[in-house]
């Protein structure tokens, strides 16, 4: 089979609607210590999901693996996975969601006064 394909394939494992996405999303917020989490949808979801948080943010040195396949920042070795204590930490979910939609990703760490907005493409590569 063509990447593409496979790679639409895979990427449905983890996302098969709307709902396994948000879910995604929110897990993801809560991993980054959210206390707060608001999520925006238009037309169902189809068109734009947002999900807006007070999580801790994406240091910038992690922004461009944050999207790549099987990338975490939850795992250094074989080890670590008995010790994780968060919803995800595969590297799966955001990868799936860009293969299937367009992905930005707006963050700021508290070390930062201003955010960063960042685009990536259907890879997980930023744009």
């Amino acid at each position: 089979l063509p990447g593409e394909t496979v790679q639409l394939l895979t990427s449905g494992q983890i996302i098969s609607n709307v709902s396994s996405l948000v879910k995604e999303l929110i897990e993801n917020s809560l991993d980054a210590g959210a206390e707060h989490v608001e999520v925006v949808m238009e037309k169902f979801g189809l068109h734009r999901i947002q999900v807006v948080d007070n999580g801790n943010g994406i240091p910038k040195c992690e922004i461009s693996q944050v999207c790549k396949r099987y990338c975490t920042s939850k795992l250094v070795n074989f080890e670590d996975l008995a010790q994780v204590k968060s919803y995800g930490f595969r590297g799966e979910a955001l990868h799936s969601i860009c293969s299937v939609g367009n992905v930005e990703i707006s963050t700021r760490t508290s070390d930062r006064e201003l955010g960063e907005r960042h685009e990536f493409d259907h890879d997980g590569n930023l744009a």
